[in-house]
Order: C-alpha cells, then structure tokens, then sequence
C-alpha cells in the first residue's frame, strides 16, 4: 500500500509541476490581452475627446456666421422683414 502511494505521488508531482507551470503560461497571455486591451480603450477615449473638441469648433456660432457670409454671401435679416405664418390644422 506504501508503495501504491509513492507512486502515486511520483506520478502527481510532474502532472503538479506541469499543470502550475499551464497556469502561469495561461495568467501571461491574458495579462499581456488585458494591457493590449487597455491601451486599445485609451486610444479610444483620446480620438473621442479629440472628435468632442472638433465638434465643439464646428458647431461655434462665430464660425457658422463666418462661412455663411463670407463663402455663402448671406446676410443676416432685418427682423422687421421677418413674417411668422401659423397655419391652422384640418382635422
């Protein structure tokens, strides 16, 4: 019976050894995604705060009123020249 059991033993320690050695191979790998990972989400963050600040700019007021007259030629409207119109549903 001792001699079942130091086998046993003998046979357990390297399948042991070879499942630790899995393991740490296995915790490498996901620990190298996981940095891949967070790098790919912070590049994502940076282009979407570099598209929010180019959007801000676009949007601007100022910079609409720009393109309007000066590419566009229009002029801003008296509003005196300006008629509301309401129209009446039919149901």
């Amino acid at each position: 019976m001792k001699r079942y059991h130091g086998v046993l033993i003998a046979l357990l320690f390297p399948i042991l050894l070879f499942v630790n050695a899995w393991q740490a191979f296995r915790f490498e790998m996901l620990s190298r995604e996981v940095v891949g990972l967070e790098q790919q989400q912070h590049d994502v963050i940076e282009k979407n705060k570099r598209s929010i600040a180019t959007l801000s700019v676009l949007r601007s007021p100022a910079r609409i009123r720009d393109i309007a007259s000066g590419q566009l030629g229009l002029d801003r409207v008296d509003s005196n020249r300006v008629f509301t119109i309401q129209l009446e549903s039919r149901r």
